[in-house]
This record gives C-alpha cells, structure tokens and sequence, in this order.
C-alpha cells in the first residue's frame, strides 16, 4: 500500500480535511467520494458545513488506514474519522436492505456507487464529486434538477417516502431553504403518505420543524406543510388548511434572521415560540389556546424554555389590546416580559394601529427605565421593624408600582410610603 503522508497542524478547513482522508483512501486503492448534501451545496454556491465520503472500502479496511477512528453506525458501514481537528463521516457504499419501522433499514449490503446512489433519498442528495478533480459523479440525474430547481425523490416516489417517513418533511425543508418546486410524482407521493408523519417519533418531527423555522425560508416552509396536508400530522392537530396570514405578515415585521440561529437558547426559544404562536393563531380551532399549547408541546416535544416562550406570547396577544387602559406601572411591568417585544410583532400582524402605538409607548417607557432595580426588599422591612408575612408582597408590589410611575423618586421615599402602607 503507498503511504500517504500529510504535515501536521492545526486545524484546516473541513474540506480540506475530508479531501486529505479521500486522498488516503485513494492511495490504497479504494474509490472515495465527497458524497449527499455537501455536493449539492457546492453545486448551488452554498457553502457546506460538514463533508461526508463515500468509499468502496469496508468498514475493515476503513479502520485498517484510519485504526483510531470510531464507529457510529458499523453496522451501516458508517465511521468517523478524525483528522487535524475535523470529524468527517465516512461511509462505504451500500444498499439498504427493507425498511420495517419507517426509520432505517433491516440491515444493508455491500454496494458500489450506483447502488449506494440509487438508495437515498432526492436527486439534489444523491450525487457524488471527486475530491481532488471536482469533476460530479451523478447516477441520478441531480444536475439537471438542481439547474431546473426541481425536488425530486430518487426512483419510486412512494418507496423513498415509505423507507424513512422524516423524508416528507425533509422534502418540505429542501423546497423551501433551496426555492425548489416539488416534482409532481413527488408531490403526489407526499399527499398520499402524509398521515404515515404521525407514526415518526415526535423528536424527530419537532427537530426538522426547528431546522426550518430556525431559516429565512420558514414561510415557505410552512406554506408547503398545510397545501401538502402535513399539518396535521406534524402537529397532531385537525384543522382546515390556513392561508398562514399572520406568518406571513410576520415575515414583514420581524427583522429577518439569517441562515444561523441566534446562539442563546432563549433566544432560540422566543424565536421558535415567535412562529409557533403566529401559527397557531393562524389555524382554525374550538379548543383554548392553552390546550392547544399542551398539545403543541407533546406534538414537537417543545422544551419547558419553548413551552413557555409560546404560552408567554399567546398570553400578551389576549393582554396588549387592553394596553392603553393600563397604569404606567402595569405598562412597564408588562413591556418587561420577556416575549414582549417578539409579542407585540405577533400582535402586529393582525392589528397594525395598535401596536404601532404601543411600540410608541415602549420608547418613552424605555428612556425612563423599563424594570428598574426596587428601591426595597423583603430584608429593609424587616429593618423597618415590620414583622414578615403575606403583606410584605403587597407592600413591596405597591412600593414598586409607585417607582415605576415616577412618584418615588428615593430609597427614603419608598420607606416613608412603606410605613404608610403598613399602617393601612
């Protein structure tokens, strides 16, 4: 076998990196591709993150050139290799034996190219390119489909969509991030195995529901979801399709993300919930809201930081058209609620005037300070002489009202009022 050396160093890119392993298995002998998503990001001017390889090697033969590389999937010929501080997936070539559980495969047989080609799951993924040459190895017809923006699902529509059900909203996902239109066959199979969404494991379905919200494409997205009748089966909820007003109105209020989720989970969170809330408004249903939030949650196995994000949001859609009846004070506490500001976007959507006004407000009440720290706690009532129990809360509510509207304008203040306050 020639032996193939590279220097040591730092970390390099993950291309580079993924090329320097296929050049590796070249030099033994072996066939090794760049293979699925990062090909057909590539050949639409994106820039993939993560570079897969497909090989003619074994699983053996790939720990024989790589000993310390780790099994993910051995039993699907998959591994990952770690070199110069990038991780890359290699897998060898392979068809798929039959799929029982909607999920993966029974088991897998050894493969060659077309083969392993033939078994995923779109055109735009199933193409493969030569490290070194850039030259694309394409045995499905890919190319042609991503220059006439085309999804379409490899062979049989409806065994590709039987195999692994997560593939109807991952159609969705790929229409809409990349602007594709579903190709009738495509299309077709998706309506008929719609309902076959509610047997994925809920995880699973609200993982890719993120993935797309998480992405400008989210209106797209959602749009394709209630026309291709998945709706109910991602969200475990009957209702008549949508004309998705609100979420489409929101596009047009929230300041547009880009392709990179904020890195705060719960900004994550607010975002998701933003959507979601809008969403829900959007669907016809004689359930409460806070049922259908329940729901909502089992349905996409919400997060507690999501969960309440959502139920926030909902909650100021039924408080903010009372706003202008409000006290400074309950102004203020109100704006300083978390999901106020992704709130008031929501409730833009369906009453404009009002929020316009509202958002007004907010930045006058911001100049003056929209949660300022009190100027009493429990422990300067105790100093105070005051015995702790239930009124302390009243007291300090009231003491902090005050603040926030501006007749307190001191610490002594706030005492002398106190006192008042205990005395009544």
């Amino acid at each position: 076998m020639t032996e193939v050396n590279f220097p040591s160093g730092p970390s390099i890119s993950a291309r580079d990196a993924a090329a320097e392993i296929a050049a590796k298995f070249s030099a033994a002998g072996h066939t090794a591709y760049f293979a699925g998503g990062c090909v057909r990001d590539e050949l639409l001017n994106f820039s993939p993150i993560d570079f897969d390889i497909a090989t003619s090697a074994t699983t053996e033969q790939i720990r024989s050139i790589f000993p310390k590389a780790r099994g993910v999937g051995e039993s699907f010929g998959v591994i990952l290799v770690h070199h110069k501080g990038r991780v890359v997936e290699v897998a060898s070539f392979r068809a798929d034996g039959l799929y029982v559980d909607g999920r993966r495969p029974e088991d897998i047989e050894v493969g060659d190219e077309k083969t392993d080609a033939n078994r995923r799951d779109f055109t735009i993924n199933g193409m493969f390119m030569h490290p070194a040459s850039g030259d694309i190895i394409d045995h499905v017809n890919g190319r042609a489909d991503i220059q006439n923006k085309i999804l379409r699902a490899i062979n049989n529509p409806d065994a590709r969509l039987s195999e692994d059900r997560l593939r109807l909203l991952r159609a969705v996902r790929f229409a809409a991030r990349f602007d594709l239109s579903i190709e009738p066959k495509t299309e077709t199979a998706i309506r008929a195995h719609a309902h076959e969404l509610r047997g994925v494991s809920r995880e699973r379905v609200g993982q890719e529901l993120r993935r797309m919200i998480a992405h400008p494409s989210r209106v797209k997205a959602l749009e394709l979801i209630e026309s291709l009748g998945l709706a109910p089966s991602t969200l475990l909820e009957t209702s008549p399709p949508t004309s998705l007003q609100r979420v489409r109105s929101l596009a047009t209020t929230v300041a547009q993300s880009t392709a990179s989720p904020p890195q705060s989970e719960t900004l994550q969170a607010q975002q998701l919930a933003t959507v979601l809330a809008a969403w829900l408004l959007d669907r016809q249903s004689t359930l409460p809201w806070q049922e259908r939030v329940n729901q909502w949650t089992s349905a996409l196995v919400l997060s507690n930081k999501e969960r309440d994000a959502l139920m926030s949001t909902l909650q100021l859609q039924i408080t903010l058209p009372q706003w202008a009846t409000f006290s400074k004070a309950l102004q203020k506490r109100t704006a300083a609620n978390l999901s106020f500001t992704d709130a008031l976007q929501v409730f833009a959507t369906d009453a404009p005037d009002a929020a316009a006004r509202i958002q007004k407000d907010f930045q006058l009440l911001e100049k003056e300070g929209i949660s300022p720290a009190p100027w009493l706690c429990g422990d300067d009532l105790i100093d105070m002489g005051l015995r702790a129990g239930p009124e302390f809360r009243r007291i300090l509510d009231a003491v902090y009202d005050a603040q926030l509207e501006g007749t307190l304008t001191n610490k002594s203040a706030a005492k002398l009022f106190a006192k008042q306050l205990s005395k009544g």
